[in-house]
């Protein structure tokens, strides 16, 4: 990986966590209005109901811990980044201590 994407990733993955954060909290609020306006009469199908209701489901149940994870891996990365310095191959020390 060269050093430009390794600085990069933290911010990466921290945008990466808030978007699907925000996806995940829309998909909170807004899933009982959009199951209610899928109800369309006799010619609304069961079985696309019970689709659509585990698919929120599971983009409730998935997303937001998913969210969290990956905006705590980010912070990780920046301490680890911050602790360890940004050591490049022309700062590491030689073999045999030169």
């Amino acid at each position: 990986m060269d050093q430009n994407a390794a600085i990069r990733l933290p911010l990466t993955t921290l945008r990466a966590g808030i978007i699907v954060g925000a996806v995940g909290a829309f998909s909170v609020i807004l899933a009982p209005q959009i199951m209610q306006s899928l109800i369309l009469g006799p010619s609304y199908s069961q079985a696309v109901g019970m689709v659509l209701q585990t698919a929120f489901q599971l983009v409730t149940l998935f997303f937001l811990p998913f969210s969290a994870a990956l905006i705590a891996a980010s912070l990780v990365m920046r301490y680890i980044t911050a602790a360890l310095g940004r050591v490049t191959p022309s700062d590491a020390p030689e073999p045999g201590g030169r």
